[in-house]
């Protein structure tokens, strides 16, 4: 009797724990939050250098462009 007391009560306590139910709730909504980003590129300068580098050695800008094409330049 002393021989099947022990492993009886090892496997009543082994069945009881296998019939438990475990809930367990995890939150995982997330939270995504996109900011705008600006950005401000201004390259008008070195558009400008190169187009008078290019340009210098040409010799007068009246000979290459048009009296509207120059007021355009300046503006």
């Amino acid at each position: 009797m002393k021989k099947l007391f022990l492993p009886g009560i090892l496997g009543i306590l082994l069945f009881l724990s296998a019939c438990t139910r475990h809930h367990v709730t995890a939150d995982t909504t997330h939270r995504v939050e996109i900011a705008p980003i600006h950005v401000t590129v201004d390259i008008n300068l070195k558009v400008q250098r190169a187009l008078n580098d290019a340009l210098n050695f040409q010799g007068d800008m009246g000979d290459i462009f048009t009296e509207e094409e120059l007021q355009l330049l300046k503006e």
